[in-house]
Formats: C-alpha cells, structure tokens, sequence
C-alpha cells in the first residue's frame, strides 16, 4: 500500500522512541480517522486530564520533525495549523494497527 520507510536499525529506533509517548499515539490514531487534524483539535479530543496545549504542539513538531505529518493548509486562528500523514505517517499508523483512511 504506502511504501515502507527506510528501514535501518537507527529508523527503526527512532520510529520506536517516538511512537512510545501516549499524545503522540493519541495524535496519529485521531489523524487516522480523518484528512487532517490540528493541536487545538486534537486536545479538545485527547483532554487527558488538564493537557495543556503546549504540550500537544510540543509532541505534534516532534512527529513533524521526524517525517511523520506535514504542514496541510495556512494556520487557522482559532484552530493553528493542519497537519496531514505523510506515507512515513502512515506507516507508523499500520505499525500500530490502524488502516488508514480509505479514499473515496
């Protein structure tokens, strides 16, 4: 479906280490579900006790950083900036068990 990644011991580490942080999970398994998602909306979603939105734009620009969503559109403001999955994105959702979105 999406090709995989590079697929060295280091990717695989890293992709490891990024994907062990609940928020980040929590980010990709609601971006799963839909074309793109932003911070604001993902803690509205996630509101694991009092997140603070800080600390979702924190784990969403690691997951940027790291080659997992990308910039969608101009930032929104009440909602911030879009982010989509890019095919690396994707293949970390199948890795955790999730399809992704079918196209219509």
């Amino acid at each position: 479906m999406f090709p995989p990644p590079d697929r060295t011991p280091e990717f695989e580490y890293r992709l490891i280490k990024v994907l062990e942080h609940p928020v980040r999970i929590g980010f990709l398994k609601l971006l799963a579900e839909r074309e793109t998602l932003s911070s604001v909306e993902a803690k509205e979603e996630l509101q694991k006790g009092d997140l603070p939105l800080s600390k979702v734009v924190y784990h969403v620009r690691v997951l940027d950083q790291f080659g997992l969503l990308e910039a969608a559109g101009r930032p929104d403001p009440d909602r911030g900036v879009p982010f989509r999955s890019t095919p690396t994105g994707q293949f970390a959702l199948m890795a955790l068990g999730h399809l992704p979105q079918e196209e219509s």
